[in-house]
């Protein structure tokens, strides 16, 4: 499972995935989405941010 962490205007956004494409599609929404601190938390424990997004193929 892939946690999905952002931060928007009400407060905090807590999502999960099934795989890292879908986490990096829903992350990359929510950037677009004007969300801030958007990170996703792979089942590991491993963190990307946003500038890893940019890298990200899935």
């Amino acid at each position: 499972m892939f946690v999905i962490n952002a931060i928007d205007t009400s407060g905090s956004v807590t999502l999960k995935r099934l795989s890292f494409a879908a986490a990096l599609k829903k992350a990359r929404e929510l950037l677009e989405d004007q969300c801030w601190d958007v990170q996703i938390i792979d089942p590991d424990g491993r963190i990307y941010t946003s500038a890893d997004f940019e890298r990200a193929v899935a």
